[in-house]
C-alpha cells in the first residue's frame, strides 16, 4: 500500500486542497500545507477544521458554519485551527524556503512528530499546460513556474520521506519538447528517488469531468533494503451519472 492510516504529510503547492482532501480521508497527519494563494489557504484552513471536528465528533459545529450560525473565526477557534500553523501562506522561492522549513519543524515540534513520510503536491501548471503555452507564446520560456519543480526536489532532501507524489498536467512531458520533464526525473534521481507515473482520469474515479492528470509515484532508493515498491493499482469506480443527470 502507498499510505498507512498514521502517515506524517507535508503539502506543498496545496492549492485549495484536493490532492489532501483525500489523505484527510484516511486519517493522515499534515505537518505543513504550503500555498501562495490567500484564498485557497481559507479553504485549506475550513476543510482542515471539517476534519478536525470531525474527528472530534462535533461536526454540528461545521453545519454551523454552513448555515451561517458562527463566523469563519469562531469556526477556526472551534476546530483548534486559529493558532494552528498547518496553513502556510508563503510563495515557494529562495527567499523563504528557510523560513517554510523552519516552520514547518516546529509544526513536527509541536505535534511530538519526528519524520515526513510522504510529500504531496504539484508546482503550479500554467507554464505547463498546453492551453497555457498557447496563450503566453513566447513568454512561456522564461516563466519561473517552470523551475517549481526544484523546490519540491530540496524539500524531498530536507525532509527525506519514504515516498512523494507529484501531481501535474500531461502538458509536463511535452514542454520544452521534454526538456523539463527530463530535467525532473534527473533531478529526482540525484536527490536519492526512483519514480514512476501515469496518466490517469479524473472520470475514472467517480468525478464527471474527464480531466486527465500525470500523478508520479515516487520512492526512497535504499539498496540495503530489499523492498520492492510498484505503482499502486487504482479501483476505477463507474460513473451511474452523466453531466445532464446534474
Amino acid at each position: 500500500t502507498c499510505y498507512n492510516p498514521q502517515m506524517v504529510i507535508l503539502d506543498l503547492f496545496s492549492g485549495a486542497g484536493g490532492l489532501s482532501e483525500g489523505f484527510f480521508r484516511v486519517n493522515s497527519t499534515f505537518v505543513g500545507h504550503v500555498e501562495a494563494d490567500s484564498n485557497a489557504c481559507k479553504t485549506l484552513k475550513t476543510r482542515t477544521a471539517y476534519w478536525n471536528l470531525k474527528k472530534a465528533n462535533k461536526l454540528n459545529i461545521y453545519n454551523d458554519y454552513l448555515l451561517k450560525k458562527i463566523s469563519t473565526n469562531e469556526l477556526l477557534e472551534q476546530a483548534n485551527i486559529s493558532s494552528s500553523d498547518d496553513v502556510i501562506n508563503v510563495a515557494i522561492s529562495d527567499e523563504t524556503f528557510n523560513g517554510i522549513v523552519k516552520r514547518v519543524r516546529k509544526n513536527m515540534k509541536n505535534k511530538n512528530i519526528k519524520k515526513v513520510d510522504l510529500i504531496i503536491g504539484g508546482p503550479p501548471c500554467q507554464a505547463y499546460s498546453v492551453v497555457g503555452r498557447a496563450r503566453m507564446k513566447e513568454k512561456v520560456v522564461d516563466d519561473p513556474r517552470n523551475f517549481l519543480y526544484k523546490y519540491y526536489v530540496r524539500f524531498l532532501e530536507k525532509f527525506k520521506p519514504k515516498m512523494f507524489i507529484f501531481e501535474n498536467v500531461p502538458g509536463i512531458l511535452s514542454a520544452s519538447n521534454g526538456e523539463h520533464f527530463t530535467n525532473i526525473k534527473t533531478a529526482i534521481n540525484e536527490a536519492g528517488y526512483h519514480m514512476e507515473l501515469k496518466e490517469l482520469i479524473a472520470s475514472d474515479y467517480g468525478v464527471l469531468q474527464d480531466r486527465k492528470r500525470i500523478i508520479i509515484v515516487g520512492w526512497k532508493i535504499d539498496k540495503k533494503k530489499k523492498e520492492k515498491y510498484e505503482y499502486p493499482d487504482f479501483e476505477k469506480i463507474k460513473n451511474l451519472y452523466t453531466v445532464s443527470d446534474v
